[in-house]
């Protein structure tokens, strides 16, 4: 029987990210990671949902056959939050929270979470179909998200803000507030969710 290597912890999973310029990550912080396993959970239900995680981690396919330790490490650590996110949104929907990062000064950016749900769903892009047409009743869902997020070319998904104290004000401390139902409502559009198995 295989061994299974340990689980690698938050922070050095944290630093594995953010370390990883040479494999070209989609993701590089934990909350980044955590908007995109969420996407993960709550969209279309995928072939191979390892497919979408190693493009977020910038693994290659010699990964899945011949894992160092630590990829293994950093696979098992992924593949747990990606189940501690559908555990919760199935059994305790009304307890989940977006992991948004904690600014020095107090308060929150939503900004790296969001980055990481866009990007999962840009890199899925067929497999959400009409839900990303703006004319679909529920491509609404998505503006508490896209709001805070950036295409490929480093340009607002909804195009530029409309200037001024007020929309600043809202995109700062507001609009973030709805995140967290948006997504139950995508899992309950998208159901059921489901369990992955570590590679």
């Amino acid at each position: 029987m295989k061994s299974v290597s340990p689980v690698m912890p938050d922070a050095k999973l944290e630093i594995w990210l953010n370390s990883s310029a040479r494999r070209r990550p989609l993701v590089r912080t934990l909350p980044a990671l955590d908007g995109f396993l969420t996407a993960g959970v709550v969209g279309p239900r995928l072939p191979n949902p390892f497919i979408p995680m190693f493009a977020a981690l910038g693994l290659t396919a010699r990964a899945w056959h011949n894992p160092t330790p630590a990829e293994s490490a950093v696979l098992g650590a992924v593949t747990a939050h990606h189940n501690r996110i559908s555990n919760l949104l199935s059994e305790r929907p009304e307890d989940f929270a977006p992991r948004f990062t904690a600014k020095p000064g107090g308060g929150i950016d939503p900004r790296p979470w969001c980055q990481g749900f866009y990007d999962a769903v840009d890199f899925n892009r067929e497999e959400w179909g009409d839900i990303l047409d703006v004319d679909n009743r529920l491509f609404g869902l998505f503006l508490p998200i896209f709001i805070y997020s950036k295409n490929d070319k480093g340009l607002p998904v909804l195009g530029p803000p409309r200037p001024g104290p007020e929309t600043d004000a809202f995109i700062e401390n507001q609009a973030y507030a709805d995140i967290a139902s948006v997504v139950v409502a995508l899992r309950q559009h998208h159901q059921p969710t489901y369990m992955i198995d570590r590679p």
